[in-house]
């Protein structure tokens, strides 16, 4: 029986939902193959981190993303999908395989019998952002909590909501260290590579001067500073909030099939928020260095293995990042893989 290909409607559909997805500095590290009703999800191993990643951890996580993104869109057109993660260890940029059913069959079907509700987050696709600015100081309700960490769950992943004013503070100390005194203090190269980045004005990629928010004009504040040019460090400053609102997003494991879910799930959970009009930023710094990465697990929460740090609060709507042109995101079917590089 021949199998039926996905068709332009569809394909257009799927990969500009899926290169909406967050990815760190906006370097949009992943290209598409088609064949037949399969997509594959490559990283681009250009576009990766070698200073400030140097795991690739943050790049499967940004891949995973853009995974849930082609997830959703299939629901949207109703069709169900089947994930394989990294599927063939001797195509290393190879990190998903996402299979798409016939359209009109995706109620109930796949995903876990999740299409229905994966679909309901295709309007929000493009309003995600990541949110640095100045939040209101007030918390987040609890009923919004609840379809938060229900949201991370159903990917496999868990959400803690950090009440604990001391932890608050022992999080908010550990971004700071990391940012500005373990991490680039001693590499250099994680300077030289965020220039490359970060700032200035941006029309396809990376991260704009005018997307990085106010500096903290007091204490520390619960945002990452990412300014590197003298512009940037010399920017506006506001009070930000003493008492953010803070999450840990946790994995059993930590292997790269963690990081992809990980990805999956991080973009539920922010397509949620977005849903409920909750803006969230990501505190990296904690996380994106194995050797830092126990210290902000809660011993009284059991063996989790923390992925992201997440700060929630209500804030003002911002304009979308840059994006590239969407043909540079496909790989033409019959050619190699994009790059060789090597794998986990």
């Amino acid at each position: 029986m021949l199998v039926q290909e996905l068709d332009q409607v569809e394909r257009d559909t799927l990969v500009r939902a899926a290169i909406l997805a967050p990815s760190t500095h906006n370097t949009q590290p992943w290209r598409f193959r088609f064949r037949r009703r399969s997509v594959e999800v490559h990283r681009d191993p250009r576009r990766e981190l070698g200073a400030e990643d140097p795991e690739g951890r943050m790049t499967l996580i940004g891949v995973g993303a853009a995974v849930l993104n082609l997830r959703v869109a299939a629901a949207s057109l109703g069709a169900h999908t089947m994930i394989l993660l990294m599927p063939d260890p001797q195509r290393p940029t190879l990190a998903a395989q996402v299979s798409v059913g016939p359209r009109g069959n995706g109620s109930g079907n796949g995903d876990g019998g999740d299409a229905g509700s994966l679909g309901a987050l295709y309007p929000f696709l493009s309003r995600r952002r990541t949110n640095g600015q100045p939040t209101a100081h007030r918390g987040i309700p609890g009923e919004v909590r609840d379809d938060l960490s229900r949201a991370t769950a159903c990917e496999g992943a868990r959400l803690e909501w950090i009440d604990d004013r001391d932890r608050v503070r022992w999080l908010r100390e550990l971004a700071t260290d990391a940012g500005t005194g373990i991490a680039e203090a001693d590499d250099p190269r994680q300077l030289v590579e965020r220039q490359v980045w970060v700032g200035s004005r941006r029309t396809n990629e990376g991260v704009p001067s005018t997307a990085l928010g106010p500096r903290s004009g007091g204490p520390p504040g619960p945002v990452r500073d990412l300014g590197v040019d003298p512009g940037d460090r010399l920017g506006d400053t506001a009070k930000l909030e003493a008492e953010p609102n803070l999450a840990v997003l946790s994995t059993s494991r930590d292997t790269p099939h963690d990081w992809l879910t990980t990805g999956q799930a991080l973009q539920r959970l922010l397509l949620s928020a977005t849903i409920h009009g909750v803006a969230a930023s990501l505190l990296n710094e904690p996380t994106g260095h194995a050797d830092l990465r126990w210290l902000v697990r809660d011993p009284k929460s059991g063996w989790t293995e923390p992925q992201v740090v997440l700060r929630f609060g209500y804030g003002p709507e911002l304009p979308p990042s840059p994006l590239r042109p969407v043909e540079e995101f496909i790989l033409d079917e019959h050619a190699d893989d994009p790059t060789q590089a090597p794998g986990w």
